[in-house]
């Protein structure tokens, strides 16, 4: 916001970052304007539309955890909208929504409001061991996904 470098700052960039990678949209993106940015625009679809703002390449995933091809991508995505959303593992959605509620709260407007980040670290880490599926003796019951 063109004050001085700061911590808070240094969350808020963060929080967009976050927002960038798993929406695929850039903050100068020309769809946004005035007051409308890409804070506003995931606020405004999480949760019941995430998979109409979602990185696409992030939505589909075989069975076997290994990544669809473009082709295959394609015949479930026309325009950006998803037209067999049943097929997109509920456990990928809600990891999604919780990551990128993260990057909202990290990019709240008010420096005061944002998470610090040494919430966001835990916060991530107790994404990533829902997701894969941690026990309490931090032993992995599904197999890890490589990135």
């Amino acid at each position: 916001m063109g004050g001085e470098p700061s911590k808070q700052g240094d969350v808020y960039s963060y929080g967009i970052l976050m927002l960038e990678m798993f929406t695929g949209k850039r903050p100068t993106d020309e769809i946004f304007k005035d007051d409308f940015n890409l804070h506003n625009f995931v606020k405004m679809a999480l949760p019941e539309r995430l998979v109409q703002i979602a990185d696409a390449s992030l939505l589909f995933r075989e069975t076997d955890e290994t990544a669809m091809t473009k082709e295959h991508e394609r015949n479930y995505v026309n325009n950006g909208h998803v037209e067999s959303p049943n097929k997109i593992n509920t456990d990928l959605l809600k990891c999604l929504v919780s990551v990128l509620q993260i990057g909202l709260a990290c990019s709240i407007e008010s420096p005061n409001e944002r998470l610090s980040m040494g919430d966001v670290v835990k916060e991530i880490q107790h994404i990533r061991n829902a997701y894969l599926g941690v026990g309490m003796h931090g032993r992995i019951r599904k197999k890890q996904l490589s990135t």
